[in-house]
């Protein structure tokens, strides 16, 4: 009974609104069987301020907790440490990479902080530095400071989220390195725009491989960072989805 009321108010209030609005195809599919008239359906992304997220030329000095300069290749992920996210190819490339000139940054806070932060010291992961959340306002210059972001998705959890940090870190012009799998909102997303290293199978090796080629290629990390940067000016900046908002309410 509790799944089928859930099931029957969900229906409802799509019925009942003029418009309902979902950010990617895949979940337009998704929900579209639920819908009397289809046209009330409208897909419209989530936007990225490009004032605020953008390439620095000039990086500031990063607070005393991350360190001086050791000239390596920085490889970035900040967000939620949770269930969302698939650490095993991260620890395994890690492992790997250890003697290699890379150095991984997670900054975050969650359920699996601990797990990972013991992970790390069990496997003598010298290479991995973990940092507690770091202000809005800092975001930006450390998106900049990282030469490589990554994403990597448990697979039971990949097709019921899409993460935001991805128009951010795009709109620094910066290269991704993503683990999920093809049938994502997430992999929709950035097929085709030449900006990430999509890993889809052999989660660790790939995942692995994926980082080692972005790091020995700079070239390759500054095309793909641009193709990004590209991607979200011409289609995710906030003036351009505000006015497909705009429009959409102008023809309710």
């Amino acid at each position: 009974m509790f799944i089928y009321y859930d099931v029957f108010r969900e229906k409802f209030i799509y019925n009942n609104s003029d418009a309902v609005i979902t950010i990617d195809n895949i979940f337009y599919s998704t929900i579209l069987p639920r819908f009397r008239d289809s046209r009330k359906l409208h897909i419209i992304p989530n936007f990225v301020d490009a004032d605020l997220y953008k390439p620095l030329i000039n990086i500031q000095k990063l607070p005393a907790i991350f360190g001086e300069e050791n000239g390596k290749i920085k490889i970035l992920y900040a967000g939620n440490i949770g269930f969302f996210q698939d650490w095993e190819p991260v620890l395994f490339a890690a492992k790997e990479l250890l003697d290699e000139n890379i150095e991984f940054w997670i900054i975050g806070e969650g359920v699996q902080k601990e797990f990972l932060e013991k992970e790390v010291q069990n496997l003598n992961l010298t290479n991995v530095r973990i940092f507690p959340y770091q202000s809005r306002e800092l975001i930006p210059i450390i998106n900049n400071y990282a030469d490589i972001h990554f994403i990597a998705i448990n697979k039971q959890m990949e097709k019921e989220g899409f993460p935001s940090k991805v128009y951010t870190i795009m709109a620094c012009a910066k290269p991704l390195v993503v683990v999920t799998g093809e049938k994502t909102p997430l992999f929709n997303f950035l097929k085709g725009n030449n900006c990430a290293e999509i890993v889809t199978f052999d989660r660790n090796v790939s995942f692995t491989n994926s980082i080692r080629k972005l790091a020995n290629n700079k070239e390759l990390r500054e095309e793909m960072g641009i193709n990004g940067y590209n991607e979200i000016i011409k289609n995710y900046s906030k003036k351009v989805v505000v006015s497909k908002y705009a429009n959409l309410l102008n023809s309710i």
